[in-house]
């Protein structure tokens, strides 16, 4: 499977892999890196990948994780970057080699109980670790696109905005959430405005706050939202939210608005 985006001017992909450059990685790390990232890193060595989400389950509750890179194998760039790294962030254990992630959390080669790594979690800001996958095959065979469903239920002679505005509105819970997804599927024919006015509402809900900060997240993608005061006034929301999904949120929606990150 090629998990690999094509760019490039990507700056984290690295020269291709040679025997010798491996082998002196191998050895700095002290460990053998498994044959199926090795497959991966044949065909590109390291860089910007196609599908970036990644669900799990953290703290009891559905997740995503954004994943914008891999790693590659390199004498100054890449995995041999992972202690520094981890360091940085307060992680110690060598046995931990970190190859994707942006500082609050990482994705790492989990050698602690074998010499074949099984791939962690790493969250820094509780300083919890816990093991995803069996492989490293097994972590790029979940990674995906989130979609968003198309809409239904159209009434006969209702006009689109109506139905969004319908659901949007709703006091049942479960059918706002369903609004936020037919109106960021006709936000060309709706405009945004109204749709970020009410998620930026759902903010403080529970209930409803991954909803909203999924969808932020892909209208800032789509570019969709002209008005930088919505996107501050998100990212504020964001950093005001203690819960770990807000904090992995903030950092991820200020690196794609900084970098100028597209839709892909």
């Amino acid at each position: 499977m090629n998990i690999w985006r094509q760019d490039p001017d990507d700056p984290n992909r690295l020269p291709e892999l040679t025997e010798d450059v491996l082998k002196e990685v191998e050895a700095r790390l002290g460990v053998k890196l498994p044959d199926d990232y090795l497959e991966a890193i044949r065909i590109q060595n390291g860089g910007g990948v196609e599908p970036r989400d990644l669900p799990i389950v953290w703290n009891g509750q559905d997740d995503i994780a954004l994943v914008d890179s891999i790693a590659g194998v390199g004498l100054s760039d890449g995995l041999i970057q992972s202690k520094a790294l981890l360091t940085e962030w307060g992680v110690e254990d060598e046995r931990l080699i970190a190859f994707a992630g942006d500082g609050h959390f990482f994705l790492a080669f989990d050698y602690r109980e074998s010499a074949t790594p099984k791939i962690a979690y790493i969250d820094t800001d509780t300083e919890k670790i816990d093991v995803l996958f069996d492989s490293f095959r097994q972590f790029t065979e979940a990674l995906t696109t989130v979609e968003f469903e198309p809409f239904t239920g159209l009434a006969d002679g209702e006009a689109f905005i109506d139905y969004a505005r319908r659901q949007l509105y709703s006091t049942d819970k479960s059918e706002k959430a369903k609004g936020a997804n037919t109106w960021a599927n006709g936000v060309d024919m709706l405009g945004a405005d109204e749709l970020v006015t009410e998620l930026l509402t759902w903010m403080n809900d529970e209930t409803l706050r991954v909803t909203a900060i999924c969808t932020m997240q892909h209208l800032i993608l789509m570019r969709k939202i002209e008005d930088d005061a919505s996107i501050d006034a998100f990212l504020e929301a964001l950093r005001q939210n203690d819960d770990p999904f807000s904090k992995q949120s903030y950092e991820e929606t200020k690196y794609i608005v900084e970098n100028d990150i597209p839709f892909e």
